[in-house]
């Protein structure tokens, strides 16, 4: 039962910390809605960063194997259009696996963790890696030469952060659209 509880935990402090904000949400909240006791917190998590790492690693593996999925299962598309037809998917809150859309946790983290020691921003900055490789990946099937493939994943990248960032701030889905038909553009230039 206690490995349910310490899930209960991550699961309980991955919402609130990702709707309110980390520095926003305290302990005794993350107790309260979790319905557990603050003596089984401590026996697996040493501090309320600790447990932020944990949020942080089941966020990685849900929007990573999110996104994955969606390359997978619009094969008949291109790269390009499935990264940006996924994020609309998500920016409208239909992503069940990731919840509703609160921007990026990661992106949100990174500005309430920052400096170069921040363990918590490396772990960001890992989650972004990751996905980087993800796309790459996903971008040979377009049979582009090395450095045009490096070109466009550079300007994918960009766009999808930006992308992401002005869905939050303007509350806008569409905004998946437009950076689609940017990311077209930019394709088109480089061939």
């Amino acid at each position: 039962m206690e490995p349910d509880k310490k899930q209960q935990l991550v699961e309980t402090a991955l919402s609130l910390f990702y709707r309110h904000g980390v520095h926003a949400v305290g302990i005794n909240q993350i107790l309260e809605q979790s319905a557990v006791a603050k003596k089984t917190l401590y026996h697996h998590f040493v501090s309320k960063d600790e447990l932020l790492l944990a949020t942080l690693e089941l966020r990685h593996q849900r929007f990573y194997q999110w996104l994955e999925h969606q390359f997978n299962t619009n094969e008949n598309i291109s790269p390009v259009d499935q990264l940006f037809d996924a994020l609309g998917f998500w920016f409208e809150g239909n992503a069940k696996p990731l919840g509703p859309f609160f921007g990026c946790y990661f992106q949100n983290c990174a500005a309430e963790y920052h400096g170069p020691d921040s363990t918590v921003l490396q772990l960001c900055a890992q989650h972004k890696r990751k996905v980087r490789d993800l796309v790459n990946t996903q971008l040979q099937s377009c049979q582009l030469s090395e450095e045009t493939q490096s070109l466009l994943l550079d300007g994918l990248m960009l766009l999808k952060e930006g992308a992401i960032s002005m869905a939050l701030v303007h509350a806008d889905a569409t905004v998946a659209q437009h950076a689609k038909q940017q990311a077209r553009l930019l394709m088109q230039a480089l061939r």
